[in-house]
């Protein structure tokens, strides 16, 4: 995701990581990013500082954060996939589910041109509800996205959860939508049971 974000153009700058969990992508980060990290759970936010001091590691939820916009050059993480809804004023009027809000809030504090990767759980792109990708796309452009194999993070984060990776560029504000906007309207189609 590192690799993606540097071939769309960034090499420096400031980085949210919503939900930073162990602070997998702030140990991975390259060296010209000021990385900074949301942790709820206290015990693993003061992991993720002391194996990374040189990043911001805040620990409050990521509802509660104060973001301004443009101020950051770009975001990235796995947002936490939980059917929950996070009280939020600001950036989640929609009453959308914790991952689908961390995208939403992230890509409001990007500046124009900011770039983002996320991964997150299918039901992202799959909803029947396009109320959540609506307002990713009102921000951003989506430039990518991959649907990993079920399994792919069982490993590092012990769930077999089907995942994608999306990857955004932030437009300027009230810019024309410059991509096509058919993954708005993409979701799975359920069978019905015979």
């Amino acid at each position: 995701m590192w690799d993606t974000l540097d071939a769309l153009g960034f090499t420096e700058g400031r980085v949210i990581e919503p939900g930073a969990g162990s602070g997998v992508f702030i140990g991975t980060a390259p060296r010209g990013a000021a990385m900074t990290g949301v942790e709820l759970d206290p015990l693993t936010a003061a992991i993720t500082r002391g194996l990374y001091p040189h990043a911001t590691i805040r620990t409050e939820s990521y509802a509660d954060t104060r973001v301004r916009t443009e101020s950051w050059d770009a975001a990235i993480g796995n947002v936490p996939f939980a059917d929950v809804t996070l009280l939020d004023p600001i950036h989640n009027t929609g009453r959308h589910t914790m991952h689908n809000h961390f995208i939403i809030k992230s890509l409001a504090g990007l500046h124009p041109g900011g770039v983002a990767a996320f991964i997150t759980s299918a039901h992202t792109l799959d909803s029947a509800s396009s109320a959540a990708r609506e307002e990713m796309h009102d921000l951003a452009d989506l430039l990518g996205a991959v649907r990993l194999p079920t399994g792919a993070h069982r490993r590092m984060a012990g769930t077999d959860s089907l995942t994608d990776v999306l990857i955004f560029r932030r437009r300027e504000p009230g810019a024309p939508r410059t991509f096509d906007a058919d993954w708005l309207r993409t979701h799975t189609t359920r069978l019905a049971k015979p």
